[in-house]
Protein backbone atom coordinates (compact mmCIF):
# COMPACT_ATOMS: atom_id res chain seq x y z
CA UNK A 1 0.00 0.00 0.00
CA UNK A 2 2.89 2.30 0.83
CA UNK A 3 4.42 1.87 -2.65
CA UNK A 4 1.11 2.59 -4.36
CA UNK A 5 0.63 5.75 -2.29
CA UNK A 6 4.15 6.84 -3.11
CA UNK A 7 3.61 6.11 -6.82
CA UNK A 8 0.54 8.36 -6.91
CA UNK A 9 2.39 11.03 -4.93
CA UNK A 10 5.28 10.97 -7.41
CA UNK A 11 2.87 10.91 -10.36
CA UNK A 12 0.86 13.88 -9.09
CA UNK A 13 4.04 15.75 -8.19
CA UNK A 14 5.38 15.29 -11.70
CA UNK A 15 2.12 16.21 -13.43
CA UNK A 16 1.63 19.40 -11.46
CA UNK A 17 5.18 20.52 -10.75
CA UNK A 18 6.69 19.49 -14.11
CA UNK A 19 9.88 18.60 -12.27
CA UNK A 20 12.06 15.76 -13.52
CA UNK A 21 11.99 12.60 -11.46
CA UNK A 22 15.40 11.13 -10.81
CA UNK A 23 15.58 7.61 -9.45
CA UNK A 24 18.39 5.17 -8.78
CA UNK A 25 18.40 1.91 -10.71
CA UNK A 26 18.52 -1.07 -8.33
CA UNK A 27 17.99 -4.12 -10.53
CA UNK A 28 17.51 -5.09 -14.18
CA UNK A 29 15.42 -8.28 -14.26
CA UNK A 30 14.81 -8.02 -18.03
CA UNK A 31 14.56 -5.70 -21.00
CA UNK A 32 10.84 -5.35 -20.21
CA UNK A 33 11.13 -3.79 -16.77
CA UNK A 34 13.59 -2.39 -14.28
CA UNK A 35 13.54 -1.75 -10.52
CA UNK A 36 14.31 1.67 -9.03
CA UNK A 37 14.19 3.53 -5.75
CA UNK A 38 13.80 7.12 -4.63
CA UNK A 39 14.95 7.49 -1.03
CA UNK A 40 13.30 4.56 0.81
CA UNK A 41 10.63 3.81 -1.78
CA UNK A 42 11.20 1.02 -4.29
CA UNK A 43 9.18 0.53 -7.48
CA UNK A 44 9.28 -1.25 -10.83
CA UNK A 45 9.03 0.36 -14.24
CA UNK A 46 7.71 -1.25 -17.41
CA UNK A 47 9.01 0.13 -20.69
CA UNK A 48 6.69 2.81 -22.07
CA UNK A 49 4.84 2.43 -25.36
CA UNK A 50 6.51 -0.74 -26.55
CA UNK A 51 6.09 -4.50 -26.32
CA UNK A 52 9.52 -6.03 -25.63
CA UNK A 53 10.29 -9.42 -27.09
CA UNK A 54 10.07 -10.98 -23.58
CA UNK A 55 6.44 -9.89 -23.29
CA UNK A 56 5.69 -11.23 -26.77
CA UNK A 57 7.06 -14.59 -25.65
CA UNK A 58 5.10 -14.64 -22.38
CA UNK A 59 1.84 -13.54 -24.02
CA UNK A 60 2.09 -16.04 -26.89
CA UNK A 61 0.24 -19.32 -26.84
CA UNK A 62 2.30 -22.15 -25.37
CA UNK A 63 4.44 -23.84 -28.06
CA UNK A 64 3.12 -21.49 -30.73
CA UNK A 65 5.15 -20.53 -33.79
CA UNK A 66 5.76 -17.18 -32.10
CA UNK A 67 7.32 -18.77 -29.01
CA UNK A 68 9.43 -21.11 -31.14
CA UNK A 69 10.71 -18.23 -33.30
CA UNK A 70 11.62 -16.19 -30.21
CA UNK A 71 13.40 -19.20 -28.64
CA UNK A 72 15.39 -19.67 -31.84
CA UNK A 73 16.15 -15.95 -31.91
CA UNK A 74 17.59 -16.12 -28.38
CA UNK A 75 19.65 -19.20 -29.32
CA UNK A 76 21.23 -17.39 -32.27
CA UNK A 77 21.63 -14.08 -30.40
CA UNK A 78 21.79 -14.80 -26.64
CA UNK A 79 23.22 -11.34 -25.85
CA UNK A 80 19.96 -9.67 -26.89
CA UNK A 81 18.34 -11.11 -23.77
CA UNK A 82 20.75 -9.00 -21.69
CA UNK A 83 20.56 -5.78 -23.69
CA UNK A 84 19.31 -3.75 -20.71
CA UNK A 85 22.23 -4.93 -18.56
CA UNK A 86 24.68 -3.72 -21.22
CA UNK A 87 23.04 -0.30 -21.69
CA UNK A 88 21.86 0.57 -18.18
CA UNK A 89 24.04 0.67 -15.08
CA UNK A 90 22.88 -0.42 -11.63
CA UNK A 91 23.20 2.29 -8.92
CA UNK A 92 23.18 5.04 -11.55
CA UNK A 93 20.57 7.81 -11.49
CA UNK A 94 18.09 8.03 -14.36
CA UNK A 95 15.48 10.57 -15.35
CA UNK A 96 11.99 9.02 -15.44
CA UNK A 97 8.55 10.14 -16.51
CA UNK A 98 5.45 8.17 -15.55
CA UNK A 99 2.88 7.66 -18.31
CA UNK A 100 -0.11 5.32 -18.32
CA UNK A 101 1.32 3.12 -15.57
CA UNK A 102 4.65 2.74 -17.37
CA UNK A 103 7.95 4.60 -17.25
CA UNK A 104 9.71 6.62 -19.85
CA UNK A 105 13.32 6.01 -18.91
CA UNK A 106 15.83 8.38 -20.46
CA UNK A 107 18.77 6.04 -20.98
CA UNK A 108 21.01 7.99 -23.34
CA UNK A 109 20.56 11.75 -23.06
CA UNK A 110 17.20 12.54 -24.66
CA UNK A 111 16.88 9.00 -26.05
CA UNK A 112 14.53 6.73 -24.15
CA UNK A 113 15.17 3.10 -23.34
CA UNK A 114 12.07 2.23 -25.38
CA UNK A 115 13.69 3.85 -28.44
CA UNK A 116 16.86 1.85 -27.86
CA UNK A 117 14.87 -1.39 -27.69
CA UNK A 118 13.02 -0.48 -30.89
CA UNK A 119 16.24 0.50 -32.69
CA UNK A 120 17.79 -2.85 -31.87
CA UNK A 121 14.74 -4.87 -32.88
CA UNK A 122 14.07 -6.02 -29.32
CA UNK A 123 10.60 -4.49 -29.07
CA UNK A 124 7.77 -3.26 -31.25
CA UNK A 125 5.48 -0.30 -30.82
CA UNK A 126 2.30 -1.18 -28.93
CA UNK A 127 -0.75 -1.54 -31.13
CA UNK A 128 -2.83 1.66 -31.11
CA UNK A 129 -0.03 3.69 -29.49
CA UNK A 130 -1.19 7.33 -29.58
CA UNK A 131 1.35 9.47 -27.71
CA UNK A 132 2.16 12.43 -29.98
CA UNK A 133 5.33 13.21 -28.04
CA UNK A 134 6.93 9.84 -28.82
CA UNK A 135 5.03 8.42 -31.80
CA UNK A 136 7.36 9.83 -34.46
CA UNK A 137 10.56 8.91 -32.57
CA UNK A 138 9.33 5.37 -31.93
CA UNK A 139 8.24 4.90 -35.55
CA UNK A 140 11.62 6.09 -36.81
CA UNK A 141 13.51 3.77 -34.44
CA UNK A 142 11.38 0.79 -35.48
CA UNK A 143 11.82 1.61 -39.19
CA UNK A 144 15.62 1.69 -38.73
CA UNK A 145 15.59 -1.73 -37.07
CA UNK A 146 13.38 -3.15 -39.81
CA UNK A 147 15.51 -1.65 -42.61
CA UNK A 148 18.73 -2.91 -41.00
CA UNK A 149 17.15 -6.31 -40.17
CA UNK A 150 18.11 -6.02 -36.52
CA UNK A 151 16.85 -8.19 -33.71
CA UNK A 152 13.53 -9.83 -34.34
CA UNK A 153 13.30 -8.24 -37.80
CA UNK A 154 16.26 -10.37 -38.91
CA UNK A 155 14.35 -13.65 -38.88
CA UNK A 156 10.83 -12.25 -39.26
CA UNK A 157 10.03 -13.21 -35.67
CA UNK A 158 7.48 -10.41 -35.56
CA UNK A 159 5.50 -11.85 -38.47
CA UNK A 160 4.72 -15.01 -36.52
CA UNK A 161 3.84 -13.03 -33.38
CA UNK A 162 1.61 -10.32 -34.87
CA UNK A 163 -1.63 -12.22 -34.21
CA UNK A 164 -0.63 -12.67 -30.56
CA UNK A 165 -0.51 -8.88 -30.08
CA UNK A 166 -4.17 -8.41 -30.83
CA UNK A 167 -5.53 -11.08 -28.47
Amino acid sequence: MRIITFYFFILSFFVYAKEPIVAILDNIPSNAYQEFHIKNYAFSCSTYGVVPIEKLYLNATLNSTCQKKISNFYKTDPNSKYFAQRVLKVQQQYHLEFKNGECTLYALGQKTFSELLLENGLAIIKPLFRDDEFKYLFNQAQKRAKANKKGMWKDNVIKSCIAELYK
